[in-house]
């Protein structure tokens, strides 16, 4: 395949595939062992879902100022250094026996993963161009997929041994910093440009609406994702079915095998629709997938109902990352990625108290129908009016 081959052609794309495999640990890994947690510490689901919300947090404070550094001093010397703290803070907390503490370490740890986020996304577009950074875009969402789709089921085994055991996958992260300083290539940047003011670029000729109504999708996107896929679900397989952690991680996991075949397929996808009509589609497959969810009364259609979740995420997610990149002038693009992280982590820190708190006023069944019956909407709406 031509994405195998390019990644023997290029280390770099190597590391930033497996730098993407890390970042995405910080949730998925954690998400199915939320009830063990609950259960260990003998606290609410609510207190048990801050150990995502506090990971997430950060990133909205934190990386756009990231960003703007990145754009003056590079990508690696930001890079190194987040891989390394994210694995010594996440892999310490398997050392903790205080909670507070825990949920410290976690903002840490959410504050590097931020910035690896940022800037696995910034260097496909620094490095790559055209149809092969659309390409490897779409491949590093379909890895990030894979990663999804795998470390729910080995966070929930790993519970079920210990609620701290799946923590100690993080350490993986030094060893991927330690391929990153030997094989990692600096992007070549325009000196002439390199203080260049994110203000030259808002005032400059550019319009800012695609860019506003990018940073919205992606918005909702990680609203759904982290509200509804990755806490609503959980606790509605655990209260509903009764699964095990283990259980849990297997279903939870599963949009992201749908969601890594389709992203794998943007560069086709955009050969028949513009980048924002294949959002919006994406939202409409979010919108049925979550009413399914909701109505469902059988665990298999539970399944079916999550694949076709996956499905969304791959129209949607990669295709975000692919039009903030093409639209990117190459001086700004750090600083402009990284207002995509900020809106990606205010997304995902919003979701999942907001969908808790709502289920606990409604249920999990009705906030899922709901939250689905309004995606779609906004998915079909968007599809018929939208023309940027």
């Amino acid at each position: 395949m031509e994405w195998i081959r390019k990644l023997r052609n290029s280390p770099a794309a190597a590391v930033i595939f497996a730098s993407t495999l890390v970042a995405v640990m910080g949730v998925s890994l954690i998400s199915p062992a939320l009830p063990a947690v609950q259960e260990a510490w003998s606290i609410s689901e609510a207190q048990a879902s801050l150990l995502l919300s506090v990971f997430t947090l950060p990133g909205i404070v934190f990386t756009l100022p990231i960003g703007l550094l990145t754009d003056r001093i590079g990508r690696k010397p930001i890079l190194i250094p987040a891989l390394i703290v994210f694995g010594l803070s996440g892999g310490g907390i398997i050392f903790i026996s205080d909670f507070t503490l825990i949920l410290a370490l976690r903002a840490i740890q959410g504050a590097a993963s931020s910035a690896i986020t940022m800037l696995t996304v910034t260097l496909l577009g620094d490095l790559f161009t055209g149809e092969q950074r659309r390409m490897l875009i779409g491949t590093n969402a379909a890895i990030l997929a894979v990663g999804a789709a795998g470390y729910p089921l080995l966070g929930g085994v790993l519970a079920t041994l210990a609620w701290s055991a799946p923590f100690a996958c993080f350490l993986l992260a030094l060893l991927v910093a330690v391929l990153g300083i030997a094989l990692l290539e600096e992007p070549q940047r325009d000196e002439n440009n390199s203080n260049s003011s994110i203000r030259e670029f808002l005032t400059g000729p550019t319009p800012m609406t695609p860019f506003v109504v990018l940073y919205l999708a992606i918005f909702g996107i990680f609203i759904i994702l982290y509200g509804a896929q990755l806490t609503a679900v959980p606790f509605l397989l655990a209260n509903e079915y009764h699964l095990s952690s283990a259980g849990i991680g297997l279903l939870v996991g599963l949009p992201a095998v749908t969601m890594g075949v389709t992203a794998m397929q943007g560069d086709r996808v955009l050969r028949s629709f513009t980048s924002f009509q294949s959002i919006a589609l994406g939202f409409v497959s979010y919108g049925i997938g979550l009413v399914a969810v909701a109505i469902a009364d059988s665990i298999y259609i539970v399944a079916g109902a999550l694949l076709l979740f996956g499905l969304g995420q791959g129209l949607a997610e990669p295709i975000t990352d692919t039009a903030l990149n093409e639209r990117a002038p190459d001086e700004f693009r750090g600083s402009i990625m990284s207002i995509r992280t900020s809106v990606l982590r205010l997304g995902t820190t919003i979701g999942p108290p907001l969908s808790v708190g709502a289920a606990t006023v409604f249920g999990y069944q009705r906030t899922l129908l709901v939250s689905g019956t309004g995606v779609f909407i906004i998915g079909m709406t968007w599809f018929t009016v939208r023309s940027l």
